[in-house]
């Protein structure tokens, strides 16, 4: 390399250090109450939702092959529909629904929860095959349950418009820590494990570290019964619910929802759009058993939490 061209190089690391360099967090921060306030305020002005989904899933089975249905392009139309209703407990059980659809009148799967029945289910029904998957809620997050392919807990945990926890000397709480890769508040939350009582983190909420105001969850990494972690969900193009309404200043939500389960190889990529707060749906739409298709029999149905039920000791 002649003189000239060291040079050039010389200057060309110089610029990408500089660069790498400038790039740091801000210096001041709010408090974990501001912080949470924000947040809870936004999802306070949401107590139902309709919303049509572009969705796109890959799944692998047991033999480690891999497939998938549905697609998220700019080209596509809308293939599902996601809808959820709250109820007076802020923190408590939720109405929820993820449809999949092949058509205007066919609903491939479902994945959600029912407050009225206490369950959380999945099930499919594509041409002759079928199976679903149900659990109670209140044995949610217990060691010993057989796990879904997709968990419906999973999903309500990344939509960034149900609340958290604002009491920070009970359970369930929250603890705040300051991250510099990548530059975010972190919200750990802290609650009683379903069934054995013990106090566990069961999720990681990422803010963004801005000191414009604008905070919002840009990542969710949940945990697993044993603290392991099992799942990552990246929260992006943050827009407001109820775009007719006069408000300047309306909630909003991700309508770019990216989940991944690297343990298992299954993924799901959402991007909604028309969200509504103020459609009446029936909440009877979320129920199990009821939608539940007649194609799927009583042997391909499994509770996942029987085991439970039956005297099995907790690990």
């Amino acid at each position: 390399m002649n003189l000239a061209a060291r040079h050039a190089a010389f200057g060309l690391l110089t610029i990408a250090t500089t660069l790498a360099g400038c790039v740091s967090c801000p210096k001041t921060h709010v408090s974990m109450d501001q912080l949470v306030s924000e947040y809870n305020a936004n999802a306070a002005r949401v107590p139902r939702l309709k919303a049509r989904a572009k969705i796109h899933v890959t799944l692998t089975d047991e033999r480690g092959r891999s497939f998938g249905w549905g697609s998220t392009s700019a080209l596509a139309p809308p293939n599902g529909m996601l809808l959820l209703s709250k109820h007076d407990d802020p923190l408590g059980d939720k109405d929820f629904v993820l449809v999949g659809r092949e058509s205007l009148a066919v609903d491939l799967f479902r994945v959600g929860s029912s407050a009225a029945e206490g369950k959380y289910y999945l099930w499919y029904h594509m041409s002759e095959y079928g199976k679903a998957w149900w659990g109670r809620l209140d044995l949610a997050g217990a060691p010993g349950i057989e796990q879904m392919p997709i968990d419906p807990n999973h999903l309500l945990s990344v939509l960034a418009i149900c609340a958290i926890p604002q009491e920070f000397s009970e359970l369930p709480t929250v603890l705040m820590r300051m991250s510099k890769d990548p530059c975010a508040y972190v919200l750990t939350y802290v609650d009683r494990q379903a069934r054995t009582g013990r106090i566990i983190a069961t999720h990681e909420i990422y803010f963004n570290w801005d000191d414009s105001g604008l905070r919002r969850p840009f990542m969710i990494k949940l945990l697993g019964p044993d603290s392991k972690h099992i799942m990552t969900a990246r929260l992006s193009n943050y827009r407001r619910i109820d775009a007719d309404s006069p408000e300047a200043q309306g909630p909003v939500m991700p309508t770019d929802i990216r989940i991944d389960w690297p343990a298992k190889g299954n993924k799901v990529h959402l991007a909604l759009s028309e969200m509504s707060s103020a459609d009446t749906w029936d909440v009877s739409f979320c129920r199990f058993s009821d939608e539940l298709p007649s194609g799927i029999g009583p042997d391909n149905i499994v509770q996942v939490d029987a085991a439970l039920k039956t005297g099995v000791p907790i690990e």
